[in-house]
């Protein structure tokens, strides 16, 4: 086994660890998601351990990725994402050193992650209260949640009071509600980018211009833009972009209210061909969000959805606020807070 840090097989150890975690734990990714990662923060680190005995196809044992993200205004943020082992590993500790050295490079900066549990609901049982569904993993089922264990071991102790949620609409059961004449539409190529710009300042208090702007561009991604029809005000832009499995991952989508959300999720829904013929659309959202389960029910009935706890956003130094009671679904769950 050898451990290594941006190997020149970075991708092909990319894709194994975005396919055997699809497999296994769902998680949403592209293959030119490294391409994106590594071109995109200011820093990027790839640390993974690697069987040398295997094709450098078939030898991913364990690994993470570390990103740095800079910010003129303060200091760096760094994140953490995609810490995974393969099943045929596990429990013979080689994840811990590849933590370790990303905490090594971080040192005493702040670092972000999100720690994942596991507990759903269908949509039949939707009026359980999201609140009750965090307390009863917290009470019942602790053994799942990896959220304290990073607390303890590596100082993620900074996190907001509640947990985010993953919802998966099934799009063959999706019909388009009435919608509200109070707002419209455009394909972000169209809208002026100082304004959405300073729209997204509203939600991340971190310049993510760069980022978002060559998110928009990639290959099967979807993204309008939602103005106000009386003061032509941005009020909510949503992606929506094509995943492995043939699934669909809404990343990210804000909005100022429900009635906005609607809108935005009908007219990206239309864009995107073939939508009814995809597995999944998932949502990533903070709990905080009361209309989120709403919003839903407009598109699909209880048996055209399901609900689960997913993570919990951690900080190891400053907690950053952000709006979240608009995030109806964050940008990513790797390497973003909002």
């Amino acid at each position: 086994m050898e451990l290594v840090v941006n190997s020149p097989d970075s991708q092909q150890i990319f894709n194994q660890l975005i396919n055997l975690s699809a497999e296994t734990h769902g998680w949403s990714h592209q293959p030119y998601d490294y391409k994106f990662y590594s071109e995109n923060f200011d820093g990027y680190w790839l640390v993974a351990v690697v069987d040398k005995e295997k094709d450098a196809s078939s030898n991913f044992v364990a690994g993470g990725c570390l990103a740095r993200w800079d910010d003129a205004n303060g200091p760096p943020l760094f994140s953490i994402g995609l810490f995974y082992t393969n099943e045929k590993y596990r429990g013979q500790g080689h994840g811990k050193p590849i933590f370790q050295r990303m905490m090594d490079i971080v040192g005493d900066g702040n670092c972000v992650l999100t720690a994942g549990a596991l507990l759903e609901h269908s949509g039949a049982f939707s009026i359980i209260p999201i609140i009750s569904i965090i307390l009863i993993l917290i009470m019942i089922i602790p053994a799942v949640d990896m959220s304290q264990k990073y607390a303890d071991v590596f100082g993620f102790t900074e996190m907001p009071s509640y947990w985010h949620m993953e919802a998966e609409v099934k799009p063959g059961k999706v019909k388009i509600p009435e919608l509200s004449g109070e707002y419209c539409t455009k394909n972000w190529k169209d809208v002026d980018e100082t304004l959405l710009d300073a729209y997204d300042l509203t939600i991340c208090p971190r310049d993510r211009k760069k980022l978002m702007r060559t998110w928009f561009e990639q290959d099967q991604v979807y993204t309008r833009v939602a103005f106000d029809n009386t003061n032509q005000k941005i009020v909510g832009y949503c992606t929506i972009r094509v995943v492995n499995l043939n699934r669909l991952c809404a990343a990210p989508f804000y909005a100022e209210n429900e009635e906005v959300a609607t809108r935005l999720l009908a007219d990206v829904i239309r864009d995107i061909p073939d939508f009814e013929k995809f597995k999944n659309l998932i949502f990533w959202y903070p709990a905080i969000n009361k209309n989120m389960e709403s919003l839903i029910n407009r598109f699909v009935g209880a048996d055209g959805y399901s609900i689960k706890v997913d993570f919990r956003v951690q900080f190891t130094k400053k907690l950053l606020e952000s709006r979240d009671d608009v995030v109806y679904s964050v940008a990513c769950s790797t390497h973003q807070f909002v």
